[in-house]
């Protein structure tokens, strides 16, 4: 295999650019938005707004039963096919929504949702980055493009209120669709290639002292069948079990805007300001993520853990308690930060207590609970403010769910360096 020429760009490149433009224009145009949808459809359709985001457990259920059937997809067949295949159905699905005249059409497309969103938005980007890159590079790359879903969530929540509230909510979906279409399929039909030996080239940055040391260091920890048996593991089964259920909030943003600025302003206004809400949230995830990478390497694990738990338990309240624009803001970057929980946090604890030798394993696992739980807790959040009329219990009930958060994560950080791996675990510093 052979680089590309001195001074030519590297296909890698194309191969990266493509990958931000399907996070940005995946998950953060049918997931991270769904919430500036809530409110108008639910009404539109003269149903509640839990009963509306049931379509919601529907895709997570769906998602988690199609994400190791497309794993397996990505890797034995032509990926422009099954890329293409996911990215279309999950425009079609989008589109189709915009048809939506009952609960059980939404629910229906959002179990084709499900079916699409594994692959074009959980598994492709990681696999394209961790094949076409060296170790060197992968993982900062794979954290830009990860950010690309705030980006794509910031400037979507926005428009497509300004549309729902001059076009429609049905317009808004099928533009919604054609944007994902157009920024999704060229790259899936023309552009992406599994490998760099599919172009005859090899991985950018490649080093072949590099790669062997990393492959050394990927053997040793624990193995997941032993690590399934451990306290640590089912401590952070309920840590991310309980995250989840915060990250429901997401989609019911702008109702809790609507909710505490009713009175102070109108419909329309509410409405942007959730929408805001939305974009900040997802500065607070950029943000977040950048800041804990920096801060875990300077203060340790455990701190930078009490850090953004805290700003986690404060966003809330400030949410709850304090309904004021600008506050309800704030309130929503602290809000957003906790994603750098489930995306840097957890993944270093889990390291650190496990090691790499199944640690793909073991996270999967982890994980599995995160995906189900995500779609459902935003539904029930949404049966609590359909029930009570308020959004007032479910933010006092998230904000103890955070303390508990706090406790099972500095609880499993006493278990670093202290389980038996294949080699010793090193000590946190």
């Amino acid at each position: 295999m052979t680089e590309t020429k001195k001074g030519k760009l590297h296909y890698a490149w194309l191969i990266f650019i493509g990958c931000c433009f399907v996070n940005a224009a995946s998950m953060a145009a049918s997931i991270s938005i769904v919430g500036v949808y809530l409110l108008p459809v639910s009404s539109s359709i003269g149903v509640g707004p839990g009963d509306w985001m049931l379509w919601m457990t529907v895709c997570s259920i769906v998602s988690c039963i199609m994400t190791s059937i497309w794993g397996q997809f990505l890797q034995t067949k032509n990926i422009n096919v099954v890329t293409s295949v996911s990215a279309a159905a999950l425009a079609i699905a989008v589109f189709a929504f915009s048809f939506g005249n009952s609960v059980q059409w939404f629910w229906i497309w959002g179990g084709v949702l499900g079916f699409a969103m594994p692959c074009i938005a959980t598994l492709t980007v990681p696999t394209l980055i961790g094949n076409w890159f060296g170790k060197k590079y992968s993982g900062k790359l794979l954290g830009i493009a990860a950010a690309f879903t705030g980006v794509g969530t910031f400037c979507w929540a926005p428009l497509f209120t300004m549309i729902i509230q001059n076009l429609g909510w049905q317009m808004a979906y099928q533009l919604n669709a054609a944007l994902i279409a157009v920024c999704l399929l060229p790259w899936t039909l023309f552009v992406f290639k599994f490998k760099p030996e599919d172009k005859g080239l090899e991985p950018y940055g490649y080093d072949a002292a590099l790669e062997a040391q990393n492959a050394d260091a990927m053997k040793l920890g624990m193995s997941r069948t032993l690590a399934l048996k451990t306290a640590p593991f089912w401590i952070m089964v309920v840590v991310i079990l309980f995250t989840s259920m915060g990250m429901g909030f997401n989609s019911n943003q702008v109702a809790i805007a609507t909710e505490a600025m009713s009175g102070s302003m109108d419909m329309q206004a509410a409405a942007m300001l959730g929408a805001s809400m939305i974009s900040v949230a997802a500065v607070g995830n950029i943000c977040g993520k950048i800041i804990f990478g920096f801060m875990q390497t300077r203060a340790g694990l455990k701190a930078t853990f009490i850090v953004f738990i805290v700003a986690f338990l404060v966003g809330f309240g400030l949410w709850a308690f304090v309904h004021v624009s600008a506050v309800l803001l704030i309130g929503a970057f602290l809000f957003g930060t906790h994603n750098a929980l489930v995306s840097v946090g957890y993944p270093l604890l889990v390291r650190s207590l496990y090691g790499n030798k199944d640690y793909s394993k073991i996270f999967s696992n982890l994980m599995t609970v995160n995906g189900l739980m995500g779609g459902i807790s935003g539904t029930i959040i949404s049966f609590v403010y359909q029930t009570l009329g308020s959004y007032q219990a479910a933010l006092v009930a998230a904000m103890v769910i955070v303390v508990l958060i706090g406790v099972g994560v500095l609880v499993a950080c006493k278990f670093i360096g202290k389980m038996k791996w294949d080699s010793p675990a090193p000590v946190e510093s």
